[in-house]
């Protein structure tokens, strides 16, 4: 793509460079070389763009940069998301051509929409929906009576248990399980008997889950996901959780059963929310904290139990503190010994 035809599908303005550029590529501003367009958003990265050897890069202002005199510069509104949309256009998902192979396996009553792929040993089981222009990657495993909303993508080895619900364009990563029993008992008479799940999984429109996530069926009515979320992989969520829209639950989190994020809720890298806990609207809670007791819209919190973040920040630099403040204290005690009277 020329450099001019590139900022006119940006509707960026062309501050520097000839505008029959030939941009063949993208990378980041360190590994781009000639040909490649690169992004800067960040001040932190500032050293690495006045080293890039890129022949373009996207910018908010040049106004006061040091750029590299032999790049051309684009200014846009929003440099990261405009390098997203040219990365997408320039390096697209290979699409699977409509059609069901040989190899599959689709039970009777099973209803397809306009343009589905269904990949070789896939499985659908009877009584399921799935909608126009789905995906179904090879292994993948769609069980009984479920609805799969149009543009789903199942890939290969995940699986969809009976009545899971999705909605349009939800992509559900391998080795993820959907719709799998939570982790319900009773202790009585020195056993555990099981609770019976019954209920099922509710996923909104444009969800994406990682691999190797799992998320329960509920014990009755349904584990929720709400449109928008994005779940990371090797996410755990238990049994009727009720998770809102555009929320973000990082790598290895956890959320027990009957517990909750509202919208734009964030829950970080290997945190996990206790059972019956809600953490509320935009609210997040950094990696490793443990959430024990529900979390008020908009908080930040951090640590195991979770504080209040800035809270937790001061315990911690006090704890690092500890060790020359013993000393001190010792220090004082032997001089008030030594003051005091024989």
């Amino acid at each position: 793509m020329r450099l001019d035809e590139l900022a006119k599908t940006l509707q960026a303005v062309r501050v520097r460079g000839d505008g029959a550029l030939e941009i063949t590529g993208v990378a980041s501003l360190k590994e781009a070389g000639a040909g490649q367009l690169s992004y800067f958003s960040d001040t932190r990265y500032a050293p690495d763009l006045l080293s890039t050897k890129a022949a373009a890069v996207l910018v908010k202002s040049a106004e006061g940069l040091q750029l590299p005199d032999s790049a051309a510069v684009l200014t846009v509104a929003d440099p990261e998301l405009a390098f997203i949309q040219i990365l997408k256009a320039i390096c697209p998902v290979e699409a699977e051509t409509p059609g069901i192979d040989p190899r599959a396996a689709i039970e009777a009553s099973v209803t397809l929409g306009e343009g589905v792929y269904v990949g070789p040993y896939a499985v659908v089981r009877k009584g399921t929906r799935i909608g126009a222009g789905a995906v179904i990657h090879a292994h993948a495993v769609i069980g009984r009576n479920c609805v799969l909303g149009d543009g789903c993508v199942i890939h290969s080895q995940a699986v969809l248990y009976d009545q899971s619900r999705l909605g349009r364009n939800v992509t559900v990563h391998s080795g993820t399980v959907v719709g799998a029993d939570g982790f319900g008992y009773k202790f009585r008479d020195g056993r555990h008997v099981k609770v019976p799940q019954v209920g099922v999984v509710e996923i909104g429109d444009d969800v994406e889950i990682g691999a190797n996530a799992c998320i329960d069926r509920a014990a009755l009515g349904a584990t929720k996901i709400g449109s928008g979320t994005k779940i990371d992989n090797l996410v755990q969520i238990g049994h009727n959780v009720s998770i809102g829209q555009h929320c973000i639950l990082c790598g290895q989190a956890a959320v027990a059963g009957s517990s909750g994020m509202d919208d734009y809720a964030v829950l970080g890298g290997n945190a996990g929310i206790a059972d019956h806990v809600f953490m509320g609207k935009g609210s997040k809670a950094g990696a490793k904290s443990g959430v024990g007791k529900d979390v008020a819209p908009g908080t930040e919190v951090f640590g195991t139990f979770a504080e209040e973040r800035k809270i937790a920040f001061r315990q911690l630099a006090a704890m690092r503190r500890l060790p020359d403040l013993i000393d001190r204290v010792r220090e004082l005690e032997k001089r008030l010994e030594a003051l005091a009277p024989q």
